[in-house]
């Protein structure tokens, strides 16, 4: 229970702040983040059914990310999260390709920050957990 709801708000954070930042910056990050129209069959999907997957697959990064938590000093989590921010920027110029949806350095960043936010949000909770 604890994943999944971790995993639902911290992917509910990242849409929130990827959908404010293309509101302010007129950049593209959310389009990228739900778009699963090149997926066979899934080309029609409604946005909210693309949400909901978006919000699946957050949870199982969740559970990843979790379950593989470094429990120690402080330097290991940092390594560690960076890691997966590192994943989730080469994510950005993939999800980007594959939903033709135009890059940009300002969309890069607020990709980032976006994900930088979702891996925070979880990290607090695990080490609230402890």
């Amino acid at each position: 229970m604890f994943i999944l709801v971790n995993g639902l708000l911290a992917g509910l954070g990242l849409a929130a702040m990827l959908a404010l930042g293309d509101g302010l910056f007129a950049t593209q990050t959310f389009p990228v983040l739900i778009d699963v129209s090149y997926v066979p069959g899934m080309e029609n999907l409604p946005s909210i059914v693309e949400l909901l997957i978006h919000l699946l697959i957050s949870i199982v990064l969740a559970f990843f990310l979790m379950h593989f938590y470094p429990r120690g000093q402080a330097a290991a989590v940092a390594k560690y999260l960076g890691y997966w921010n590192l994943g989730f920027a080469l994510a950005y110029v993939v999800f980007s390709w594959l939903s033709r949806t135009s890059m940009s350095w300002v969309g890069f960043l607020i990709w980032l920050l976006g994900h930088l936010l979702y891996s925070v949000m979880l990290m607090v909770q695990m080490e609230r957990q402890r």
